[in-house]
């Protein structure tokens, strides 16, 4: 299994995106595991070996990526997906539950750790170029 390591929390390859079909659609393929996964994580998208984005989800991150129906993407930055794909990059989107994060770290019993702290923190130590678009820096 392919995996990312990002400030001691490893990831495992969930999705690899592309080709741009030619109807628009972004194809994908997915590993198996992810269909079974219904709980709150982090995921980190990778384009050519480079850190994009970092994200957390809900309720699995199938729910939060695919039209698995219609054999496309959902997410909110598909535009960027598909001005990658169209350039020729590699991309891969790569996750882990909370849970495990948790297990990982050895702060189980932490209540405070969760997905969206998690991708804060890992946001702010980062900077992914996805992350700031759009964003104004605050004065110091």
């Amino acid at each position: 299994m392919m995996t990312l390591t990002l400030e001691g929390i490893t990831l495992n390859l969930a999705l690899g995106l592309g080709p741009l079909l030619d109807d628009g659609r972004v194809a994908f393929k997915h590993e198996a595991w992810i269909n079974e996964e219904k709980t709150d994580g982090v995921y980190a998208v990778i384009c050519d070996d480079v850190l994009v984005y970092i994200g957390s989800y809900q309720s699995g991150l199938v729910r939060r990526w695919l039209y698995t129906r219609k054999g496309d993407l959902y997410h909110f930055k598909k535009p960027l997906v598909v001005s990658g794909l169209r350039s020729g990059q590699n991309i891969r989107v790569y996750s882990k539950s909370v849970a495990s994060i948790k297990q990982e770290l050895g702060c189980a019993d932490n209540v405070w750790v969760n997905a969206s702290g998690i991708e804060a923190r890992l946001i702010q130590k980062l900077n992914p170029p996805w992350n700031s678009l759009g964003k104004k820096k605050q004065p110091l």
